[in-house]
This record gives structure tokens, C-alpha cells and sequence, in this order.
């Protein structure tokens, strides 16, 4: 296979102002918590470096190769559809990071220069492809992976409530739940930590209360699982894109929680009824198990070379 090309800045823009948006999400993310975009990229870097893979990321315009993938940027997509329709590149394989929804930047993502368009899960594959009859069989789903790292040797105990997009109501009714039942807990909240405190927490508690209305993958789950840790996710089932007027449906919260890794309940009731249960199987889950099986640097890597021999 010949070098592969991974864009994230756009190719048009001059050196100081590609060294600007390096220098920006550099800070943004060792100094905060914004994992989305970076993790992703990350995880593949280093997926194709333990494979010995051939790429280059953001390049000068003179080396780009023949497959140019653009993991995240609307800017670096525009670049790389200008270039393919000039004849300088051959292959565009675009996403998962570069819009929320087809119709976004003026519907770049329908535009037919692209070949292939990469998402986090089935449902966002079906979320998109209703934008357009046929857009389906443009679009593979992939997952990015996490590191593997050491078991923690810590004495575990308590709860981590990861808090994201989640109902007032609801997170207060669960806090007061776990206080009456005189369950350790701790909560972290997104957009408010640096990944090595997260890692530290991790390492410290038993299981996790994941409360976030819709993801498209849930990063933060599997550097969880990957230490053990099942978590109890909520999960309404649905979920409306109002700026579209489309809803989504299925685990959306959560699309890679398996049996190996925990369970989800849907409302207040539900959470009761099944935290019990949860806790009474919690030695019987295998998360970090199934991560490394199926979503490890390495794993995830060859998954993405799959797709791209495929086109």
C-alpha cells in the first residue's frame, strides 16, 4: 500500500496560520479535556505505529499522497475535494470528526468527490444514509480504540458519576439514590479534567454511573472498560436532532456496551431497580477483556486499513 495521507488542517492555508490550529488544539488538548477529534486521531497514530504503516499527518502539499484521509476539519475536507476534482490526489476518505450531521457546511459530505465516509457506529451510519437514498453505501462504520495500559493494583471502591448532557432531575435523584444506600461516589464532569485525572479515578472505584443523552462512539466508556470498570449507562432509546427534525433510535448513549462491559436503564425506576441487580454481577463483567479484543490501537488500525484496501 502506498503512504497514506492524514489531513486535519487545510493545505491551502499558509505555514503560520497550519502551525497556529496545531498550536490551539495542542493546548486545548493537554491542558483541557476535549477528547472527541484528538482521541480518534490519536488512537490511529498509534494503532499505525505499532503496525510499522507508512503515513505522513498534514504534510506539505508537494508530499501529499494518492489516498488523502481527513479525519476532522471542514477546512482540510474543502482542500482535499479541490485537489481530487484538480487531479492532484485520487482517494478521499473523509471523517469520523468532520461534521454532526450530512446537511452541515453547506452538505460537504454529499459532495461526490468523496469516496468513502468513515463513522463512529450503526447509528450514526443510519442517521446519515436517511439524508439521502443510496448515501448508505458510502459510508463504513469504524471505531477508534484506547491504549492498553497496566491493571490497576489500587483497592477499589465507590462510584464514578460521569456527568455530560444529562436531565437535572435525573442526575439529583441518582446522587440523593446512592447517598441513601451509602455508596461511595465521586463525580466528574465533561469538559472539566485532563485525561490523567480521569485515569487516577479510574483506577480507585469499582463501577460507573455514565449519564449522557447520545454518543456517537463513548471514548471516555472504553478507557473505562479498559480498566475494568462496567458502568450503568443511561439510555432514553431515542434522541432528537431538532436543527434537522430527525430522531435516532437504539443504544445511542453507549452503541459499543456489551454484556461483558455493563447494562443500561432508561429513567429514575429503572435505575433502582437494576443498580441492585448490577451490583450483585459486578465480578461476572469482562470489560477490559472486550476492549483489548476489539478495541485496541492495534485492533482498530487494522480495521481502518481493512476499509481503506477495500475502496
Amino acid at each position: 500500500m502506498n503512504k497514506i495521507t492524514i489531513l486535519t488542517i487545510s493545505q491551502g492555508f499558509s505555514f503560520l496560520k497550519r502551525f497556529y490550529l496545531w498550536f490551539r488544539e495542542y493546548i486545548k488538548n493537554h491542558f483541557f479535556h476535549y477528547r472527541g477529534p484528538s482521541a480518534v486521531l490519536e488512537s490511529l497514530i498509534r494503532g499505525f505505529g505499532i503496525l510499522n504503516i507508512d503515513y505522513q499527518l498534514n504534510p506539505e502539499i508537494k508530499d501529499i499522497s494518492d489516498i488523502v484521509c481527513v479525519i476532522s476539519g471542514v477546512d482540510a475536507l474543502k482542500w482535499a475535494i479541490k485537489a481530487k476534482k484538480q487531479g492532484q490526489i485520487k482517494k478521499i476518505i473523509a471523517g469520523p470528526n468532520i461534521v454532526i450531521t450530512p446537511e452541515d457546511a453547506g452538505g460537504i459530505l454529499l459532495d461526490e468527490a468523496i469516496d468513502l465516509i468513515i463513522v463512529p457506529s450503526q447509528w450514526v451510519k443510519d442517521f446519515y444514509a436517511s439524508f439521502k437514498s443510496g448515501f448508505d453505501e458510502k459510508i463504513k462504520v469504524w471505531a477508534a480504540g484506547v491504549e492498553i495500559c497496566p491493571e490497576s493494583n489500587e483497592k477499589r471502591k465507590g462510584c464514578l458519576v460521569y456527568k455530560k448532557d444529562v436531565d437535572e432531575k435525573l442526575f439529583s435523584s441518582i446522587i440523593k439514590y446512592l447517598k441513601s444506600k451509602n455508596i461511595d461516589y465521586e463525580i466528574i464532569k465533561y469538559g472539566r479534567y485532563k485525561k490523567e485525572k480521569y485515569f487516577r479515578m479510574l483506577n480507585k472505584i469499582k463501577f460507573m454511573v455514565y449519564l449522557q443523552e447520545v454518543e456517537s462512539q463513548g471514548i471516555a466508556l472504553l478507557e473505562a472498560w479498559m480498566r475494568n470498570i462496567p458502568a450503568l449507562v443511561w439510555n432514553q432509546g431515542h434522541f432528537e436532532y431538532k436543527k434537522v427534525a430527525k430522531k435516532v433510535f437504539g443504544n445511542i448513549s453507549a452503541p459499543y456496551l456489551t454484556k461483558e462491559c455493563g447494562m443500561f436503564f432508561k429513567d429514575f425506576n429503572d435505575f433502582e431497580e437494576k443498580l441492585p441487580i448490577f451490583l450483585d454481577g459486578i465480578n461476572q463483567f469482562k470489560s477490559r477483556e472486550y476492549v483489548i479484543n476489539n478495541f485496541s490501537d492495534e485492533v482498530v488500525a487494522k480495521n481502518y486499513l481493512k476499509i481503506i484496501k477495500e475502496l
